[in-house]
């Protein structure tokens, strides 16, 4: 019973640092991702604007194609 009686209680203040700590450091990692999110958005506007127009493919046979058109088939 004495090692029991011995022990101190953990200290008020080292719970609050290691709270304070934990705090900026969550802070930090969520700043980060808005960042990291907000950067891949403009990359990605950026990529859609150099990216020239579609290229549509037509599904079916047009009804009358033209005489001097090669069809493939795909």
């Amino acid at each position: 019973m004495k090692i029991i009686e011995s022990l101190k209680p953990f200290p008020l203040r080292t719970l609050m640092v290691c709270f304070t700590i934990w705090l900026i450091a969550t802070e930090i990692l969520v700043f980060d991702q808005a960042r990291f999110n907000a950067n891949a958005e403009l990359l990605q506007q950026a990529a859609r604007a150099l990216r020239g127009p579609e290229v549509l493919v037509p599904s079916e046979r047009p009804a009358h194609p033209q005489s001097d058109v090669r069809m493939q088939q795909l």
